[in-house]
């Protein structure tokens, strides 16, 4: 059997078995978007990691290494985020060819420290290593919250509402625009850099988090790197339930709205599909939902949407779409290792 036919999370899968060699303290292992474990009886420790590997996640001809710098770091810490807790520590390896120019790491990572400076967050440490192939990035990411509000992906429960923050579609519609620049030329100067600006400069929801956590206002959470249809799914497994979205009640960012009309891309599979919007996705109890929209609006003046509801597992995850016609929610993310079937997915930065 070849990795290709079983996909990246089928891999996972397979990794996870048998990893806790020593459960004591562990609270949570492989399946979320932090590990989790007790430093001390009143703070958890989280820890993250993500794998950044050149024309696989990014193409340095989309953008520069300043940029490339601060998102890496900034998709570490919406892990953070996603869980309801505070970024501390990050560690840092690149692998590099020995004929990269030492200008080119220095703004990489001036990137990274810049992005890590607005969470204070600490670098403290890593590794180095020649890539012959290509640039290589890996920050570890480590964080805390406290136990009695840490926010888990695998407690939705049924009645649930399915909340999200920001508007969803921009990181999608520019990436579109990022690789294929001279084929949409049509679209307008200030609508191209705005949904550029959503794919290579994403604000991890570290507040918003917080909050949530704080007021214990969330039952479940997740950021959406993936894709809106890709984390429900997640959210939904993890947690042994189903899931209804009206297509209707998804917040799409206007600029995606009217990419999508100038190049004939539907803007609601840019929002269900496209991913790396680094929203906040949540469920919550109905009773506090009006709370959750209130608080972080006046608060953060950050807009927070209802798109649906949890369900029993046995009535699958399912849209509603804009016509009232009801079907199976596909999770159509990007996979790593799969040829197909997975729809297109996120490749570039």
């Amino acid at each position: 059997m070849k990795i290709s036919e079983i996909g990246e999370f089928g891999l996972i899968n397979r990794i996870s078995k048998d990893t806790i060699i020593n459960p004591k303290n562990i609270l949570l292992g492989i399946g979320d978007d932090c590990a989790a474990y007790y430093a001390s009886p009143d703070k958890i420790v989280l820890a993250t990691c993500d794998m950044l590997v050149e024309n696989i996640h990014f193409t340095l001809s989309t953008c520069s290494p300043r940029q490339l710098g601060r998102k890496a770091m900034a998709v570490n810490i919406s892990d953070i985020a996603a869980m309801g807790g505070i970024p501390c520590q990050a560690l840092l390896s690149l692998g590099t060819a020995s004929s990269t120019s030492v200008e080119f790491i220095d703004q990489l990572t001036d990137g990274m420290k810049e992005e890590a400076k607005l969470f204070e967050v600490n670098i403290v440490g890593g590794d180095t290593v020649r890539s012959p192939l290509g640039l290589v990035i890996n920050i570890t990411l480590i964080g805390e919250v406290e136990p009695d509000l840490i926010v888990k992906r695998s407690t939705a429960k049924p009645g649930d509402l399915i909340m999200v923050t920001g508007e969803l579609g921009g990181s999608a519609a520019g990436l579109i625009l990022l690789l294929e620049e001279k084929k949409h030329s049509s679209v307008p100067s200030n609508i191209a850099e705005e949904v550029k600006s959503a794919h290579l400069s994403p604000v991890p929801r570290i507040k918003e988090g917080r909050i949530i956590a704080r007021e214990r206002l969330a039952n479940s959470m997740i950021d959406i790197s993936d894709g809106l249809a890709s984390d429900l799914t997640r959210i939904c497994e993890a947690s042994a339930v189903g899931a209804k979205v009206y297509a209707s009640k998804i917040p799409i960012l206007s600029a995606a709205k009217e990419v999508g009309r100038l190049i004939k891309k539907d803007p609601l599979d840019l929002a269900l599909y496209g991913g790396e919007d680094y929203e906040l996705l949540f469920t919550v109890s109905p009773k506090k939902a009006d709370d959750v929209i209130k608080l972080l609006k006046k608060e953060l003046s950050t807009r927070v949407s209802v798109i649906g509801e949890i369900k029993e597992v046995q009535e699958g995850i399912k849209l509603e779409d804009l016509q009232g016609k009801v079907s199976d929610l596909q999770p159509k993310g990007y996979n790593h290792f799969r040829k197909t079937g997975t729809g297109d997915g996120s490749l570039f930065f």
